[in-house]
């Protein structure tokens, strides 16, 4: 019985699993100590990028999506660090853990994050502000334990009861199993909002609600948590047609991020017909910022004039049009894709992803990263206000098929 009970231990202190799709074929595990800190190369390419994008034109918008690991310094980084520096020779040049990386906070306005109010990771409508100053107290107090030599988990564990039917006690540690990693996600995420908002940025949400009570629950709590909400019924892509009168819809000139009320994000426009349509559909909307892709239907690049006639809403005052640009994937449908491209050709395709035509990056790749330059440096010449980096978080899928801890 004590095997069992510290097996299940040990599974359900993992974190949630992130491996989505078969690792590359012939893929052979280097040594853990060959093994990158892939996050370090997500965080570097959000970071080149945004340095150069504000360098270029400092009023631009950079919102990046997901990727709350890459804020503050967490478990991982820190094993990583050990890893490669066992005898501690570089202790002092490290950074502590729950460190803020201050040099990705400095290149963005905010941070766009899902399900803060509807959806399995949510906060169960509690106030922000309650929420992270427990997860602060928590640590103050978890933190006064080690210095003592008591080592508590950040995450609590539960354990049991169990039962002698088989059936029941799988079904009881599937249910603990998930309550943890909801936890340890919600934990990762209070890290991110606490470190973006202690900072002065601002946070942005992509609600999925259920039901239009949920929605309505989820505005609701945005504004009290000083959150840019997008609230809509059910799940699937974002590619509805927008209401043409927001929840709080007003007719201020909206010139930043931080002044927004509102935003409709809008990342396939296949269900809009032409590309005329598509824009004139946003163009008779009154959000205050607009998140498009480049390209209608993915084919047809939006031109200059397109974005320009975005930038008003249809009371008249100007608002944000963002474009929305993935990092750690790429997609055999977008401008950039050229004939013959496959798993390892060219080498920053590194793995097949769930979806059709996705793709896994390496974003350790200075062919990826080149035309990534490119990418942006496209999307200013366009005209837009501002991007939104997508697909960040791709280093949780590098952690899990590359462990290390062998």
């Amino acid at each position: 019985m004590m095997k069992r009970l510290i097996a299940v231990m040990v599974l359900l202190c993992a974190g949630p699993s992130a491996l989505a799709v078969e690792p590359p074929r012939d893929f052979v595990p280097p040594p853990p100590s060959m093994i990158p800190n892939f996050r370090e190369q997500s965080r570097d390419v959000v970071i080149e990028l945004g340095t150069y994008a504000k360098k270029r034109n400092p009023a631009f918008q950079v919102l990046m999506r997901g990727g709350s690991e890459l804020l503050v310094k967490g478990e991982q980084e820190m094993d990583w660090d050990d890893l490669h520096d066992p005898t501690g020779t570089n202790f002092m040049k490290r950074l502590p853990l729950r460190s803020v990386f201050r040099p990705l906070v400095k290149v963005l306005d905010g941070i766009v994050m899902d399900g803060l109010y509807c959806g399995p990771y949510a906060f169960d409508n509690k106030p922000l502000d309650e929420v992270l100053k427990a997860r602060r107290d928590l640590d103050l107090e978890l933190d006064a334990e080690k210095k003592r030599g008591i080592h508590r988990p950040p995450v609590a564990v539960e354990m049991g009861p169990f039962s002698n039917d088989p059936a029941e006690e799988l079904r009881k540690y599937n249910d603990l199993k998930q309550k943890q990693a909801r936890a340890e996600i919600q934990r990762r995420e209070t890290y991110a909002l606490d470190a973006i908002r202690s900072e002065g940025r601002n946070v942005l949400a992509i609600e999925m609600c259920d039901k239009p009570a949920d929605r309505d629950a989820a505005y609701k709590g945005a504004i009290r948590d000083r959150v840019t909400p997008f609230a809509k019924i059910g799940t699937g892509p974002l590619d509805e047609t927008p209401r043409a009168h927001p929840a709080f819809e007003n007719a201020k000139e909206i010139l930043t991020v931080a002044n927004a009320r509102n935003w409709l994000p809008v990342l396939r426009s296949d269900r809009f017909g032409t590309k005329g349509k598509f824009v004139e559909a946003i163009a008779e909307t009154n959000y205050d910022i607009v998140l498009v892709d480049v390209a209608h239907r993915s084919a047809e690049l939006l031109v200059k004039a397109d974005i320009s006639r975005l930038k008003f809403k249809k009371l008249g005052p100007r608002r944000l049009v963002i474009a929305v640009m993935p990092l750690g994937r790429a997609y055999d449908w977008r401008w950039y894709w050229q004939k013959g491209w496959e798993v390892g050709n060219p080498a920053f395709l590194y793995a097949l992803d769930e979806g059709p035509g996705t793709y896994i990056t390496d974003m350790g790749s200075g062919e990826w990263r080149g035309l990534l330059g490119k990418y942006l440096g496209g999307i200013m010449d366009l005209g837009f206000d501002g991007v939104m980096f997508d697909d960040v978080g791709t280093y949780q899928w590098f952690e899990e098929l590359m462990p290390l801890g062998g």
